[in-house]
């Protein structure tokens, strides 16, 4: 799999979840998909000329379908407009008039024209085109700046907002659903791709607890972002979809025989529960661990819940809270437990386990 021409590391664990994850939520598109590719056609036809003529890989012509499903007069809850979604003042650096009635961005081949040329102008500030979405999606300033703090340049291993971190395995998944929907046509029909909520809800939810959006406020006008019909709720555990849809994506590119995948940290068994929804877990850090500002070290005691069990016997163990040894300070945390062959959330639970039972976490 790739991204205009750079490769995608899908052998990563990380970089597989999320892509499962994006494409359960895309299910909804999977079942009309032949009606996306004839609405998307007329749009193509535009748009991939214009890239080409400005050198811009083809697989960004998935961005406006992805930002405005097609609408014109699409607006995102940050006020950006238009098929390509753009913010005021980028519009106009990109040479798009906003003036009164006469607003460009609501214009096809115009905003494509000014798309093309910014996509330009981050590729030559960052030399990637995995680095470019990224950009288009969370701004060139931040990105630079999540770049120097980590000292890498790996979009895939990056600490992203969610948008950001989920905005180019949006674009995969889109790009996979047009060029090989039968290959996940069977776990449409199955349910396994039922979306997992709606997008727009969530961004909505997201901007209220981070201060950025008052009730009080008045609704913007337009197409609301990702508001779409076609993106139906599910209601099979969200484990067990991205675990699903993982066996499918992974089936041509498994692990190795011996090989594994040790997460951010091990703890060992202190105290098991019941292979049952809701059952408590204890567990002991085999070493030292820094989540966000909060520093952790061996021997401090791990809580975990059971989040569900599957029909394999698989259990989803999710860490709730990490309790200190020394001061008895409580901190919440979110860590999965993490299958050591696979690499995927859910692991197989030993008959009887013993004290001496390690397990592999990722911090969430």
């Amino acid at each position: 799999m790739h991204f205009s021409g750079e490769m995608v590391p899908t052998e990563q664990a990380d970089v597989s979840m999320k892509l499962a994850v994006t494409l359960a939520s895309s299910g909804g598109y999977l079942r009309h998909v032949n009606g996306l590719k004839q609405r998307s056609a007329p749009y193509f036809a535009i748009i991939e000329p214009i890239l080409a003529r400005h050198k811009v890989p083809n697989d960004f012509k998935y961005l406006p379908l992805i930002e405005s499903n097609w609408k014109a007069d699409a607006v995102s809850t940050a006020g950006a407009v238009g098929y390509w979604q753009f913010m005021d003042e980028t519009a106009k650096d990109m040479g798009l008039k906003i003036n009164g009635p006469v607003d460009e961005r609501k214009d096809l081949r115009k905003s494509t024209e000014a798309a093309a040329r910014y996509i330009k102008f981050l590729y030559n500030k960052l030399g990637s085109w995995t680095l470019v979405a990224a950009a288009y999606n969370g701004g060139i300033g931040m990105l630079q700046n999540k770049m120097r703090r980590a000292g890498h340049r790996d979009y895939y291993a990056l600490t992203l907002n969610e948008e950001t971190g989920y905005y180019l395995y949006r674009i995969l998944a889109m790009k996979e659903l047009f060029n090989r929907a039968n290959y996940y046509a069977g776990m449409a029909d199955s349910g396994l791709m039922a979306s997992i909520g709606n997008p727009y809800e969530r961004e909505r939810a997201q901007a209220r607890e981070m201060g950025w959006l008052r009730d009080t406020e008045p609704e913007l006008t337009g197409t609301p972002v990702g508001n779409d019909p076609f993106m139906a709720v599910g209601n099979r555990p969200e484990s067990v979809v991205m675990d699903s849809v993982l066996v499918r994506l992974l089936a041509s590119n498994t692990p190795a025989e011996g090989g594994s995948f040790s997460g951010d940290v091990s703890a060992r068994l202190l105290k098991a529960g019941k292979s049952k929804l809701g059952e408590r877990w204890s567990f002991k850090l085999t070493q030292d661990i820094t989540i966000g500002e909060d520093e952790f070290r061996a021997g401090d005691v791990l809580y975990a819940l059971v989040d569900d069990v599957d029909a394999r016997g698989m259990v989803y163990l999710r860490a709730t809270k990490l309790v200190s040894s020394v001061s008895n300070a409580v901190v919440p945390v979110t860590l999965l437990a993490m299958n050591p062959r696979t690499g995927l959330a859910g692991i197989a639970v030993p008959k009887a386990p013993q004290p001496d039972w390690e397990v592999s976490w990722k911090v969430q």
